[in-house]
């Protein structure tokens, strides 16, 4: 997996495309750990990778087990399918363990109103019942609006995650679809309640090229800043309740994009 995250980077780095998309450590737009109702429609491909300090895994997550208390790397891929609709998925690895690739995560989203000069903008975001971790469920209503003033961008967001899930916890049965059954994430795993109830986030941009980011994801206030290191990649570096340091590398770019070479070759026909 970690092959194929580098070489969709160097993809990327070929074709030379331009992308600015703030997202959470899902992949997912958003601030840090809360999603956004942002919308990604010039560059609906995207990659990215997060990193998760050992200690805030057990916080956040709950895990169970010291065996599942370290580090976290998250490869995500997103694409939108269409003007109203895309899809994410994600892949969670524990690097100090040897089994498998780790959770698989993959979520919808749906922009229900775009955003205007007066309204904001409406997105729901749905997980489908099969996730290897239901905790990391991401159903929720959200909204966002980018206020523009004399003295930066501030873009607030503020929506609502279900406590529940869809949930079957024989995920392997032959009987899957008949055995699915409606629980609370906190009572999957004891004292998990990420991203259950009211979150909100404020993300303030001086400059088109970077910001400060703030959050409360109904569990915990983080904080964070991001920059836009070229036109297609970005680094954001945040703490989790200002303890530990954390981090995510994103680009996105366009699906009609041309080669490299053509593009500068129809440029010097100008």
């Amino acid at each position: 997996m970690k092959a194929y995250f580098y070489a969709c980077l160097v993809v990327i780095c070929f074709y030379g495309v331009a992308g600015n998309a703030q997202v959470n450590f899902l992949g997912k737009p958003g601030h840090i750990t809360i999603p956004s109702a942002e919308w990604e429609s010039k560059t609906p491909l995207g990659a990215s990778f997060s990193y998760i300090p050992r200690e805030y895994t057990n916080g956040m997550f709950f895990t169970s087990t010291p065996m599942e208390q370290n580090t976290l790397h998250f490869y995500n891929i997103s694409i939108g399918l269409t003007s109203f609709m895309d899809v994410n998925f994600s892949i969670a690895h524990r690097p100090l363990l040897s089994y498998g690739i780790g959770d698989r995560q993959l979520d919808f989203r749906f922009r229900l109103i775009q955003e205007t000069r007066l309204r904001p903008s409406i997105v729901l975001g749905i997980t489908p019942p099969g996730s290897s971790s239901p905790v990391l469920s991401h159903d929720y209503l959200v909204v966002t609006k980018n206020i523009n003033t004399s003295i930066g961008t501030f873009r607030i967001t503020g929506g609502y995650g279900s406590p529940y899930v869809i949930f079957n916890k024989k995920s392997n049965s032959q009987n899957f679809w008949q055995e699915l059954k409606i629980e609370k994430k906190a009572v999957i795993r004891s004292g998990n309640n990420y991203l259950t109830g009211i979150f909100g986030g404020i993300t303030y941009l001086p400059v088109d090229f970077g910001g400060v980011i703030i959050e409360y994801n109904t569990t915990t206030i983080n904080a964070g800043a991001f920059v836009k290191l070229w036109d297609w990649l970005q680094l954001q570096g945040y703490t989790y309740e200002g303890k530990k340091a954390a981090f995510t590398i994103v680009a996105n770019f366009p699906l009609n994009f041309k080669p490299n070479t053509l593009r500068k070759h129809e440029k010097s026909l100008d």
